[in-house]
């Protein structure tokens, strides 16, 4: 008996089953390519799926890194609440929280006995899970009156 595909297929003298190897070469090609298709179609989702992790990463840590830099602004605010309150506060380190949020305030004083003020740095440094920022500010606080002023404020690099 011929099929249409080039191979052939017979019955032996003893009714056993046979076909040629023409049909074995074909197939053994059809695995081939579909298993090329199938590790192309791989590589295209394992690509996409890897773009999409960067780029909601992306999206992530920039929202931490908002989230950081609003916590540090609370932190200095706190710090300035507390030297505005009491125009002689200790200098010293503390740490508050701001939400799930944590800030790290440290207060430095100096004071300029020759124009009777006190010259405060506070530098806040705001973590929101693995992102952080950092800001300094300057106060300037008059000894005698407490009247206080601000010189400057400025991120820092961590």
């Amino acid at each position: 008996i011929e099929l249409s595909y080039g191979s052939s297929f017979c019955y032996d003298k003893d009714m056993s089953f046979s076909y040629s190897l023409e049909q074995k070469a074909g197939a053994q090609a059809t695995l081939s390519f579909i298993l090329l298709v199938g590790g192309i179609i791989m590589e295209i989702a394992i690509a996409g799926s890897i773009v999409a992790y960067f780029l909601s990463g992306t999206g992530l840590g920039e929202r931490l890194s908002l989230r950081a830099l609003a916590a540090a602004s609370v932190g200095i605010q706190d710090a300035e609440l507390k030297i505005i309150r009491n125009k002689e506060a200790t200098p010293g380190t503390y740490s508050i929280g701001v939400g799930n949020d944590t800030v790290n305030i440290t207060i430095a004083r100096v004071v300029d006995a020759s124009h009777g003020t006190y010259i405060y740095t506070i530098t806040s440094t705001g973590s929101a899970s693995t992102r952080k920022r950092k800001l300094v500010k300057t106060l300037v606080v008059d000894s005698l009156t407490g009247l206080s002023s601000s010189e400057k404020e400025q991120e820092e690099p961590i």
